[in-house]
């Protein structure tokens, strides 16, 4: 079945929202207590529906019903978190991989550095960064697992997702990514590494994009 992606709306993000169990969505938001979908819908509708200048919103559906979602904000220029929540039923079966292809290809992002925030022991969630070129950061919250990326041109990009999948190991895929961020000669790095990075906000969430208090 063909993966269709294409900008999030309300009524898309809220129907996967929906179709997340609350386990889902606890490993998702790192959330501690209940996670019922309708509150966690109100709770981040900013950041999952955040579009331009903000970030990007991708809704993925296959025969027309929402199954995948993928958030890139950005908090600062050249900075950004990424996230992505896919529906129960529709786990394991490429949706995340499809959604980060599609944002990778788009070629809009050389040399931006990219986070990500997943919940320790969530290998699906690990293997997929790795994947993507992702390398494990120092992770200052205890529970948790940082991943960062410094974007290669798309060329270089599609090298280092295929190095990556052709072996999954942590060590391997971090080689790849240290080698692409190599072949961008205005990459520095990750500047926050080795270093205390204090909590902004929720997990991969930027602050800007968390209800007001």
């Amino acid at each position: 079945m063909t993966t269709v992606i294409e900008a999030a709306d309300r009524a898309g993000v809220a129907a996967l929202v929906a179709a997340c169990s609350p386990d889902s969505l606890r490993r998702r938001f790192m959330m501690g207590g209940p996670a019922r979908p309708a509150d966690v819908f109100q709770r981040y509708q900013r950041f999952l529906l955040a579009g331009p200048p903000d970030g990007v919103a991708l809704l993925a559906h296959r025969g027309g019903t929402p199954v995948g979602l993928l958030n890139f904000a950005s908090p600062a220029p050249g900075e950004a978190e990424i996230g992505i929540l896919v529906a129960d039923a529709w786990q394991r079966q490429g949706i995340g991989s499809a959604l980060s292809r599609w944002l990778w290809a788009s070629g809009r992002w050389p040399g931006w550095t990219v986070r990500a925030t997943v919940q320790a022991g969530n290998t699906g969630a690990e293997a997929l960064l790795l994947r993507q070129g992702f390398r494990p950061v120092p992770s200052y919250e205890r529970g948790e697992r940082d991943f960062a990326l410094v974007v290669p041109d798309w060329a270089t990009m599609t090298d280092v997702m295929k190095e990556a999948a052709d072996d999954e190991d942590a060590a391997r895929a971090d080689g790849a990514q240290r080698r692409a961020a190599g072949a961008d000669p205005g990459c520095r790095g990750d500047r926050h590494a080795g270093r205390g990075r204090p909590r902004r906000s929720a997990p991969g969430i930027p602050a800007a994009l968390l209800p007001r208090r």
